[in-house]
């Protein structure tokens, strides 16, 4: 007859209950199967998979920002210092492609506050309005707040810097100086035009590759009257960028067609002749209102 007997159980020591302890933490936390590693894993392969704005998610964003300053009566100021530090910020910041909204409209709320009036940013609820987007978008206002933070911090604190609109302002005024109230209806086709083409080059990422002197004299050189026959090197470039963009702006089968309506909606009514653009004078919408108070004032 068999009999199985249990051998009794050696009892366990307290040495050895603190050995199988680090074996296990040390399973833990060096396995690349626990639970911790694939944790890690996961939320470096989101990081490495997350999207980054590339420039033509920039100038989708500007031609955004066209539209909302031009559709609440914001300054042109105000729009350039704003699409100026996205550019800035981009330049030294990658950006995932859902928060790219975020920020443009943390850049925009820090360029009216430093361009716009208290009045005008009380009258025209500029606050409200676009906190009224973040319903129909992926955003917090406190996001943009934070947005705000990082915008000052990453450039130092120093907002303000040179802009294509503002280089073209001072050659206006220095023409307008020199020629006193002569032709003043040709000093202001010209200087609706230069500001068309200002506005024009903000949508282009590409602009950014030259100098904003550059681009200043190569808007100054098409308003002038020169031909493209005429222009050489270093305006080639930027003079040939302004006639491709002009030619988007006006194919209405092109994709950016419908995006850049406000563009044409602003100066609709004020190019001349070869610049003509699309325009439907019957068009109601907010852009279209503030040119109408424009020309009227």
């Amino acid at each position: 007859m068999c009999i199985n007997r249990k051998r009794p159980r050696t009892p366990t020591t307290s040495q050895q209950l603190q050995a199988a302890d680090s074996i296990q933490k040390r399973v833990k936390t060096e396995s690349p199967t626990s639970i911790d590693s694939l944790g890690d894993a996961a939320q470096e392969q989101d990081g490495q998979d997350a999207e980054h704005a590339t420039s033509s998610h920039r100038d989708e964003m500007a031609a955004a920002l066209l539209t909302i300053t031009a559709a609440l009566g914001l300054s042109r100021e105000t729009l350039h210092l704003c699409v100026g530090l996205l550019d800035r910020y981009l330049e030294m910041q990658n950006v995932e492609v859902h928060r790219l909204e975020a920020l443009s409209i943390s850049c925009l709320w820090i360029a009216a506050k430093f361009v716009e009036t208290p009045n005008t940013i009380y009258d025209k609820s500029i606050k409200e309005i676009l906190q009224r987007r973040r319903h129909s978008s992926n955003w917090t206002w406190n996001e943009i707040l934070e947005f705000e933070l990082k915008i000052l911090q990453l450039l130092d604190f120093r907002i303000m810097s040179s802009t294509v609109l503002g280089l073209l302002q001072k050659k206006l005024h220095t023409v307008q100086e020199n020629e006193g109230d002569e032709d003043d209806a040709l000093q202001s086709e010209q200087y609706q035009l230069a500001l068309y083409f200002a506005d024009l080059l903000l949508l282009r990422a590409r602009a950014n590759e030259f100098s904003k002197e550059v681009l200043a004299d190569a808007i100054w050189f098409v308003v002038s009257g020169n031909v493209i026959a005429d222009v050489k090197p270093p305006l080639l470039a930027p003079v040939l960028l302004l006639f491709l963009a002009h030619r988007d702006n006006i194919n209405p089968s092109h994709q950016h067609f419908k995006p850049w309506f406000a563009l044409r909606c602003r100066y609709g009514p004020f190019l001349q002749s070869p610049w003509k653009v699309p325009y439907d004078p019957s068009c109601a919408c907010r852009v279209c209102e503030h040119v109408q108070d424009e020309l009227v004032s």
